[in-house]
């Protein structure tokens, strides 16, 4: 068996929890990716179609947000006013750029689309998400040419002269609009080469301008665009301290209701200076403005790749693509749908618009009216990525799902077919040794509950037969035991006989041959006196065999032991003034206890006896009694040379004595009987070398 086994082991093979766990893994977290995927594209079509949706609407929002259309309908009052303020007009084109070019909190080159209603209509589980779409948005005038680009980071504002100002006509929305463009240093690699880097800082941590109370400037404009050679600001922050520490402004408990201008001629605001060129300048006069909480865009597209060119961002595309034609005054519709792009994982719409009065133009005379400016934008969005955010709680709840679905059937596997299985062959392999315990294993599966049958049942064959072979092994070991006891005692019998035999032998030869007729008496006095040890030595043993054999019937008696060893060291006291010893009794209060009394008697004797015989000539004896609610132990010790390692062993043992007990006579059989004693009451004897001497003992159980 043990052959075949290793034989079987030298072959590299995979255990079977492990090739159940890959099969658990390749099956159930497949079944979860292909599931997962499915869902994912199944909804990223969902979203496609609602973002699609809004993507074609989104040159209207544009055209929306920038309030572009009421310059062309007689409805509003704005109609014809880009004629009369142009300058407005562009203003309107700059805000809807920032407006749309931004995602929520403006941060620019993104839009946000939330709430699609497939969070509403499929599982609490799929989120509501707020998905930033790319978006460009351009304008163009009639020519062609570029007014306006989304991409380009742009201040706008309306703005104050120096003589609005000193006449304190900020009270107002501005009377003149303009913008600046402050792409400059954006991409700086040292921020102090960033001369807006304060705007920019601003708008990324709030997304507005709003702490920025107004901006002082002298400059020159080229058309709206405002050309910044000195730049100092102030922010509210500032404006406050002073409004709060002057008395004018504080009137009718009123600290904010203050006109910036009107603070600025108090002489205590400190601008701060942005930037000063003017030691580079050397052009034109410059002329000062002043702009209130001025508005801005950051635009942070992300390159692309359209048809295998690649671009800096959607705006760079889009102005590449060249819808606005120098030669057309019209933007075909089918020119944005050749070049949009309709993929699940790359959703890019163009989109456009004409501005022209065609309320006000003249057909009969002058046919179609001339385009005054284009809008075009663009739309990038990802349905897939937008998908997958929107599934993450689904796909983290069937994740774990699956996860712990794995670890249940891997649990179950392993605890009701694998487990029982392996243990089974562990036993085997270990020469069937009982290391298997069905009735304490899990319930298992037929497979392996009829294997545990089969497992038990020649398990049982098995130690049926270990358990006879142990039967027979013990009865040879008990039989070569006894048989060397036999001897053994045999020996010592004959040892312990052939002298008083010998004495008796020879002193009786004496008296036959008359010699020492003289001595007569006393060879009768010797002869008696071994033949009495003799018979003494015989009745010890023929007690000491009925012990062993349990043939004796121990009494019951009631008695105090404290009194009966008083009474036995009162027979040896003479033995004991004889040779000057001190004993000293360490008893409770008297107590009884139930056991064979003259047997306990002999037991005690026997340890007074021996503790008498072998303490020197003036020693100490210590006698010490203890009881509690369980036991009763009884301690003697006495002053002598301690025993060796090998008599402490043998010491309970049959004609067993040291040499030094050999020289004070006894048959070797007393502490053999005392320990037999003992043992037949349920107790155990001790005998142990101390600081000064030998102590025996012996403890009875209640």
């Amino acid at each position: 068996m043990r052959q075949l086994l290793k034989k079987s082991n030298s072959k590299e093979t995979i255990h079977s929890i492990t090739a159940i766990t890959l099969l658990l893994v390749f099956s159930i977290v497949g079944t979860w990716l292909v599931s997962m995927a499915a869902l994912t594209v199944v909804t990223a079509q969902e979203i496609y179609d609602q973002l699609y949706e809004y993507s074609r609407d989104f040159t209207d929002s544009v055209s929306h947000f920038g309030l572009l259309d009421e310059f062309y309908d007689r409805s509003y009052s704005r109609y014809g006013y880009q004629y009369e303020r142009p300058d407005f007009l562009e203003y309107q084109m700059l805000y809807a750029i920032a407006n749309n070019s931004s995602a929520s909190y403006y941060t620019g080159g993104y839009y946000n689309f939330d709430d699609f209603s497939i969070s509403k209509e499929r599982h609490k589980l799929i989120r509501n998400i707020s998905y930033k779409m790319e978006t460009a948005v351009l304008f163009y005038d009639a020519d062609g040419t570029l007014l306006h680009n989304s991409d380009r980071d742009t201040l706008y504002f309306d703005y104050f002269t120096q003589e609005e100002w000193d006449a304190g006509r900020d009270t107002t929305s501005g009377l003149h609009y303009g913008w600046i463009d402050i792409s400059e240093g954006k991409n700086a690699e040292n921020y102090k080469d960033d001369p807006y880097l304060r705007f920019r800082t601003m708008y990324a941590g709030t997304h507005n301008l709003m702490d920025i109370a107004a901006v002082r400037v002298e400059g020159y404009f080229e058309g709206n665009e405002l050309k910044p050679v000195v730049m100092h600001y102030i922010t509210e922050t500032m404006v406050h301290q002073i409004v709060e520490s002057t008395d004018q402004f504080s009137a009718g408990n009123n600290s904010f209701s203050y006109i910036v201008s009107d603070v600025d001629r108090t002489g205590k605001l400190e601008w701060q200076l942005q930037f000063d060129r003017s030691a580079e300048y050397n052009g034109r006069e410059l002329i000062t403005v002043y702009i209130e909480h001025p508005e801005m865009w950051n635009y942070t597209g992300t390159p692309l790749v359209y048809r295998n060119e690649e671009y800096e961002n959607l705006a760079d595309l889009t102005k590449n693509l060249g819808f606005s034609h120098a030669d057309s005054k019209t933007i075909s519709t089918e020119d944005f749908r050749q070049t949009s792009i309709f993929e699940l994982n790359n959703l890019l719409i163009f989109g456009g618009r004409v501005y022209a009065d065609y309320e006000g133009a003249d057909y009969e005379s002058s046919g179609q009216p001339e385009t005054e400016f284009i809008l075009v934008t663009a739309i990038r969005s990802n349905p897939l990525t937008c998908s997958m955010s929107a599934l993450r709680n689904v796909y983290i709840a069937t994740g774990l799902f699956a996860l712990l679905l794995l670890l249940r059937l891997r649990s179950m596997l392993k605890e009701h077919l694998v487990q029982p299985v392996s243990d089974i062959v562990n036993a085997m392999e270990d020469g069937w040794a009982n290391i298997y315990h069905p009735d304490n294993a899990p319930t298992m599966w037929h497979e392996a509950e009829k294997l545990s049958v089969c497992f038990a049942s020649e398990q049982d064959r098995r130690r049926m037969k270990d358990n006879e072979i142990i039967r027979l092994n013990t009865a040879l070991e008990y039989a070569k035991a006894a048989e060397q006891n036999r001897r053994q005692m045999t020996s010592n019998i004959a040892h312990e006989l052939k002298t008083p035999l010998a004495v008796i032998h020879s002193y009786a030869e004496g008296l036959k041959e008359h010699i020492a007729e003289d001595k007569r008496d006393k060879y009768i006095d010797v002869i008696l006196s071994e033949a009495e040890r003799t018979d003494g030595m015989v009745l010890e043993m023929l007690d000491l065999s009925r012990l062993e054999a349990g043939k004796v019937k121990l009494s019951r008696d009631d008695f105090s032991l404290v009194e009966l060893t008083r009474s036995i060291f009162e027979k040896l006291e003479m033995a004991a003034q004889a040779k000057d010893l001190q004993i000293d009794f360490n008893f409770p209060d008297d107590f009884t206890i139930t056991a064979d009394e003259s047997r306990i008697a002999q037991v005690v004797e026997n340890f007074a006896t021996n503790a008498i015989k072998y303490a020197p000539t003036g020693g100490h004896i210590s006698v010490t009694i203890q009881t509690d609610h369980s036991s009763t132990s009884f301690h003697i010790e006495n002053d002598s040379e301690p025993l060796s390692s090998e008599a402490l062993s043998k010491v309970w043992d049959t004609f067993y004595r040291t040499d030094e007990a050999r020289s004070g006579g006894g048959t070797g059989l007393g502490l053999a009987i005392a320990k037999s004693i003992v043992d037949l009451h349920g107790g155990k004897c001790s005998v142990r070398n101390t600081k000064s001497g030998v102590e025996f003992g012996f403890t009875i159980y209640r």
